[in-house]
């Protein structure tokens, strides 16, 4: 099945123009695609045990990786190695993502952090900030920084956010992604109390991973990423609540991720998704959420269409899950001419659902 590549609509648009990421399989978005794509797993067991003593499986940003890196963390703070990570990789991530563009002053960014059921010892957003404003000059400033609790599904309502308040009033560019990382037991504690930790003979359960993601958008085509004379556009996303996630007691249907497809597409509608990237972490839950989705939207996708779950790769990366699978989507449609759409979605554990259109558009000549 052959596909042209779709010209721009009439709704605004945020436009990828730069990308940023550091995760278990690669130091930055072209080789953390490139493992994935080859089939590698940064899996493997851990120095955290679960409550029965076996050791947890995770997925790990390399030690070295960190060594290497040339920041100035806060010294009136002591940060345990989690924290450590976050700040570190946020860093690096956002200097990816800004470094190709002429920025001159601060930008507006918005920040995904996990739940805040689940947010025992992790590091506060006013210190996550702190250190990113003094590490990412001149971009960051904490005047024009604002932070979303609500987990993996985060990246996604900051997108949301971006075209809702930041559109029209700010200037071209808006910053959104997320830096995070299982690496403490107060987090990994919460999870091995549901049996949820993948070890050694478990069934149903998913591995921690790590990683700092984060997307630079600009409302201006001319100012997006181009290769072959393509840029990246995404949609409008769609959220919704699902009333029978994993943590409630009501029936699990999986309406919410079905309306979170029909929202976005009901803004952008297509026929033509090629590939669906997900944020399934291994866990059986979310398998059935996809299902009813794809059944109530099935006009908007090829038949067959592809799914693509990272997190078999390297791990599940929490709170920057969603801006990593925007930047895999992008990275795929400037690589391959037979896409032209794909779709993202990303779930959290405490029910918000989140939908996106990744599309591959021509540079228009002026």
């Amino acid at each position: 099945m052959t596909s042209t590549t779709r010209q721009p609509s009439a709704l605004p648009k945020f436009y990828i123009a730069g990308m940023g990421m550091i995760t278990p399989v690669g130091g930055n978005t072209a080789t953390t695609a490139a493992a994935l794509n080859a089939g590698i797993s940064a899996y493997g067991e851990s120095r955290f045990y679960n409550k029965n003593r076996k050791p947890i499986t995770m997925a790990a940003v390399p030690a070295l990786a960190f060594e290497q890196m040339d920041v100035e963390i806060d010294e009136g703070e002591r940060y345990n190695e989690q924290q450590d990570h976050v700040i570190k990789m946020a860093i690096a991530a956002i200097g990816q993502a800004c470094d190709e563009q002429p920025l001159e002053g601060p930008i507006p960014l918005v920040l995904a952090f996990p739940e805040v059921e689940a947010q025992a010892d992790f590091i506060s957003s006013s210190k996550l900030i702190q250190n990113l404003s003094h590490n990412c000059q001149p971009w960051i400033d904490p005047q024009l920084s604002r932070s979303l609790h609500n987990g993996r599904a985060s990246g996604i309502e900051a997108l949301s956010f971006a075209y809702e308040y930041l559109y029209e009033p700010y200037g071209d560019y808006v910053l959104i992604g997320g830096s995070d990382s299982y690496r403490h037991y107060s987090r990994l504690d919460l999870l091995d109390a549901d049996d949820r930790l993948m070890v050694a003979g478990s069934q149903d359960s998913f591995a921690p991973g790590e990683a700092g993601c984060f997307l630079l958008l600009t409302k201006n085509p001319a100012n997006a990423m181009a290769r072959d004379g393509h840029i990246v556009a995404l949609s409008q996303p769609g959220l919704a609540h699902e009333p029978g996630h994993m943590y409630n007691d009501e029936a699990y249907r999986g309406e919410g991720l079905a309306s979170a497809f029909k929202e976005t597409l009901d803004k952008h509608p297509t026929s033509d998704i090629h590939t669906i990237y997900s944020s399934m972490n291994g866990e059986n839950f979310w398998a059935k959420e996809l299902g009813v989705a794809q059944l109530r939207n099935k006009s908007a996708f090829r038949d067959p269409v592809a799914v693509r779950h990272p997190a078999d790769g390297y791990g599940d990366l929490g709170a920057a899950t969603a801006p990593a699978l925007i930047a895999l989507a992008a990275t795929d449609l400037l690589e391959r001419k037979e896409a032209s759409t794909h779709l993202v979605y990303s779930s959290s554990d405490y029910g918000l659902r989140g939908a996106v259109l990744v599309d591959r558009q021509e540079v228009q000549q002026r």
